[in-house]
């Protein structure tokens, strides 16, 4: 099996489709790996596999089959499944589809995937075909009218709508608590990188990873720069000790986002 993924996760999916293919077959023409595992920043035993399947009729048949071998996935493979005539119409005109998180299959889920980061990942995603006994890997081909405008605007607008009353809760969380108080890790690294990688996505229109969002970020703003690191550190599996100090620099970090994007 020659596959341009982390081997955890070309063998994990390989495994996936087939079982897929098994409890419903002709269901899924192709796969599409997004998220990390496409943008070289999966680490194993920390993230998900997130996958586009791309399915030929209604999966509402098939779908407690499907929850089952989602729910039993290891890692966990999330994702959302879609028709190529939804994936023709784009996020704007498809209401809700089955979608997958953190292994629980929802089968009428809106937002979610469904939105211009997703379309423009299927752009530069990997994807999988079930041939034989085996999956046949290669780049993604897809290109979607609208969406080099439509993830720029995404972007702009997820910083504004909800990450900047996310600031604000967690600010409000923090009240009152001391600075060497402990933190989850999992909190300032939430805070940390998914504002900046929507900033890199506002201004370039591609999706980056987590990590390349950091370096990024921690050239125009270096004074954050030791936080990023190790929240980069955190992510990867290398365990840090964050504190209140630690989350209130990560609020001011989002809020430096949350500036540009209303610029």
């Amino acid at each position: 099996m020659d596959t341009p993924l982390p081997p955890q996760v070309g063998d994990a999916l390989t495994r996936f489709l087939l079982e897929q293919r098994r409890i419903a077959p002709g269901l899924v023409s192709r796969a599409v790996v997004t998220g990390s595992a496409a943008t070289g920043d999966w680490h194993d035993g920390v993230s998900d596999i997130d996958v586009v399947f791309v399915v030929t009729r209604d999966p509402r048949d098939d779908l407690p089959a499907l929850a089952t071998l989602h729910a039993e996935s290891s890692p966990h493979i999330d994702g959302v499944y879609l028709t190529e005539s939804e994936i023709a119409r784009g996020p704007e005109s498809v209401q809700s589809a089955p979608q997958v998180v953190e292994g629980v299959l929802v089968s009428a889920l809106a937002g979610g995937q469904l939105s211009w980061v997703t379309w423009r990942e299927l752009e530069d995603g990997v994807q999988g075909i079930a041939d034989g006994g085996d999956v046949i890997w290669t780049p993604a081909a897809d290109r979607h009218p609208g969406t080099a405008t439509g993830i720029i605007a995404h972007s702009r607008a997820n910083l504004v709508d909800y990450w900047d009353p996310i600031g604000d809760s967690a600010e409000a969380e923090l009240a009152g608590r001391a600075e060497g108080d402990i933190v989850r890790s999992e909190t300032v690294r939430w805070l940390a990188l998914g504002p900046i990688r929507l900033v890199e996505t506002m201004e370039t229109g591609r999706i980056v990873s987590k990590t390349a969002a950091a370096r990024a970020a921690a050239e125009r703003w270096p004074e954050h720069a030791a936080l990023l690191d190790r929240a980069v550190l955190d992510r990867a599996g290398e365990r840090q000790t964050f504190t209140t100090a630690d989350a209130r620099e990560s609020i001011a970090l989002l809020r430096a986002c949350v500036a540009l994007a209303r610029a």
